[in-house]
């Protein structure tokens, strides 16, 4: 039996983690459970699953009377400490943003195996976990495929190429400027939160999983390439020197890369729908920077190093909150991070107070931009 820190639990992939867990009762258990703002929705996952922690940004008296066999922590030390409790056997960290980077690295320093849903850690924290990868599982679909074919050999590899769905917007007119945000939070193929599903129609969500992929498997910027399939099956190949091309491919539904991660280093079945070759419609296509420039500011950022990656997610986030607060267009959005970008004054990034100090300081260049004060 694992014991399961699940950090996120009421969003898209903690209620998909669960749902893993509940298919796999004599293997898993939810032992802690971290939330943010859904109390009615952490409420119930409490009264079914019975972790024995529970955690939430702020204290919540009534969930105290309420769940009295419940140990309720809460704020970022409160996640610390859930984050390196000796039953834990493994993290999965799914808070979106910073907001679980310490808790991360503090599971990491006691020794806890992460399966890492949140790829802005290790955008933003790439050079602090750089001495703990082998600890880490990636749970994004991407980078899982890429995971599971570079287990079994990781040499003379010419290229990953990561593949891109191409969000709702693959075949849309050039111009996207004036999208509306009903059509950009249609994502075809995914169901997943409002930032999220805002990056991938900018593509900004394979931007920043390129900067991953290089730090997650120490390859070059020019190792890694995108690669536009709008079915969304193969998560990922990895092009060998030999000229042999191998690819992972599943139905495009989080569970599959969830439940590899938490049987690591088994295989089990939890009863997800088998894919067969008969059943597939593959197109790929190349990636169109002009219509997509997110991708390449990106690659610029890993390519200029230090904090600029902290820069380019943290001018992305307050970016999308404007647009999603309709306080800009969406083709302001790859706009506003390349400014933000040309004005960025990089420092080394040795801590976790570094981090935070470059993501506040690009969030206010972004918002001066904006015209937005306070």
């Amino acid at each position: 039996m694992k014991n399961i820190a699940l950090f996120g639990s009421t969003g898209y992939i903690g209620r998909s983690v669960l749902d893993v867990i509940a298919r796999q009762p004599d293997e898993f258990r939810a032992y802690a459970l971290v939330a943010g703002s859904q109390h009615q929705k952490f409420k119930q996952q409490i009264e079914w699953f019975k972790p024995e922690y529970a955690a939430l940004p702020i204290e919540v008296p009534e969930f105290r009377k309420q769940f009295p066999e419940v140990r309720f922590f809460h704020n970022e030390e409160g996640y610390e400490q859930i984050a390196s409790l000796p039953a834990v056997d493994l993290v999965v960290m799914a808070i979106p943003g910073l907001a679980g980077l310490r808790a991360t690295m503090h599971a990491l320093e006691c020794g806890k195996m992460v399966a890492l849903a949140t790829k802005e850690i290790i955008v933003s924290g790439g050079p602090l976990i750089k001495k703990h990868l082998k600890q880490i599982l990636p749970l994004d679909s991407e980078h899982n495929a890429i995971f599971q074919i570079l287990r079994s050999e990781n040499s003379c590899i010419e290229q990953i190429i990561l593949t891109a769905s191409g969000g709702p917007f693959i075949d849309s007119p050039e111009d996207l400027s004036n999208v509306s945000l009903e059509q950009v939070l249609k994502h075809p193929v995914w169901k997943m939160g409002r930032k999220i599903t805002v990056d991938s129609a900018t593509l900004m969500n394979k931007g920043l999983e390129l900067i991953e992929a290089c730090r997650l498997f120490g390859l070059e910027k020019n190792q890694v390439s995108v690669v536009m399939h709008p079915e969304a099956i193969v998560h990922g190949f990895v092009l060998f020197t030999d000229g042999f091309l191998k690819g992972v491919l599943s139905l495009p539904d989080m569970r599959y890369s969830i439940a590899y991660c938490l049987n690591y280093p088994q295989r089990q079945s939890v009863g997800l729908p088998l894919l067969h070759p008969v059943e597939m419609k593959l197109t790929f296509r190349p990636l169109d920077e002009r219509r997509f420039p997110c991708v390449a500011l990106a690659r610029n950022a890993l390519e200029s190093g230090d904090s600029y990656p902290v820069a380019l997610n943290a001018a992305d986030d307050e970016a999308v909150k404007f647009f999603l607060d309709g306080k800009i267009n969406f083709g302001r959005i790859p706009a506003l991070v390349e400014q933000a970008l040309n004005l960025h004054s990089p420092v080394p990034i040795r801590t976790i107070d570094d981090v935070f100090e470059v993501d506040r300081s690009t969030r206010i260049i972004v918002r001066d931009m904006v015209g937005i004060t306070g």
